[in-house]
């Protein structure tokens, strides 16, 4: 029976070592739950720009596709410059005239597109060929207009019409910066320092 009031008297002093280890624990534990919020609304923020991060990537990738889409179409048209407009009725039609002149095989049913450049002076045509073979053709034979004049291609235009036009010339359609890039190269190989541009 006098080990019993012992053992009840160490229990006791136990609890009161026990509580006042909660006691210093409870702060501690206090803090680490308010950590714990603030790194679930640093998390779900982080979630949130994550996800808007995503998206504004996704509207990139989408606006650089459609970019390359129209740059590709870009490449797949041709201007056709030196032709006044008081030469020709419709676009097409020039485009079929000068087709002949550089004995290259072309029909309305190539052309996809055809319109005037809303360009300053006598406005470039624009057109677009269905087949990338009569194109190419075009192209390839472009440096035969050097010996073709308006009025070979209109013989009917009148004199004035055939002195606004000083030579007839095909240039493939590139965005302002590649037309910059080629003004330069041509300037160069005008000086002598390029072979070819």
């Amino acid at each position: 029976m006098i080990d019993i009031p012992v053992t009840v008297n160490n229990i006791l002093l136990e609890n009161k070592k026990i509580r006042e280890d909660l006691r210093k624990l409870k702060p501690t534990v206090n803090k680490q739950q308010t950590e714990i919020v603030d790194l679930k609304k640093q998390h779900t923020k982080s979630m949130t720009q994550l996800a808007a991060a995503e998206k504004e990537l996704d509207e990139a990738k989408k606006r650089i596709n459609d970019q390359q889409e129209e740059i590709a179409e870009l490449y797949d048209l041709q201007e056709f410059h030196g032709i006044p407009e008081s030469a020709y009725n419709s676009t097409e039609e020039t485009i079929l005239k000068l087709a002949a002149a550089l004995e290259v095989p072309v029909s309305s049913v190539n052309i996809e597109i055809s319109h005037k450049l809303n360009t300053r002076g006598n406005k470039a045509i624009i057109a677009k060929f269905i087949s990338r073979k009569v194109k190419t053709n075009l192209y390839k034979a472009r440096s035969k207009l050097k010996q073709v004049k308006l009025a070979d291609v209109f013989p009917d235009s009148s004199y004035a019409t055939n002195e606004q036009s000083t030579w007839i010339f095909i240039n493939k359609n590139l965005t302002s910066y590649r037309r910059r890039i080629m003004s330069r190269a041509n300037k160069k190989q005008r000086d002598g320092e390029l072979l070819s541009a």
